[in-house]
């Protein structure tokens, strides 16, 4: 898929990113942390291959981004009390 450079591409790109800063630095909620390693680990194919199949967005920032491109595969990031309630789903 080929990259598009548009208002939301753009909005996702800058979000992904500064986020992922963030979490570089120890500023990411507990919760938010969980959901990206969560992510990482069911999209392994799109991180070998260092972009999303889906939009086309590099990783790991994309990651990072509140609203998922692929919900079929991981849902939107979630509030603490959100996930908690998923992870129990995952067992």
């Amino acid at each position: 898929m080929l990259n598009k450079i548009t208002i939301k591409n753009v909005s996702a790109f800058l979000e992904g990113n500064t986020k992922q800063i963030l979490a570089g630095v120890g500023l990411q909620p507990k919760h938010i942390e969980e959901q990206i390693m969560y992510r990482a680990s069911i999209c392994s194919d799109c991180m070998s291959a260092g972009k999303c199949k889906m939009c086309g967005c590099s990783l790991p920032g994309k990651l990072h981004v509140a609203k998922s491109c692929n919900p079929e595969r991981f849902p939107d990031l979630m509030s603490g009390q959100e996930w908690e309630k998923f992870k129990t789903k995952l067992k």
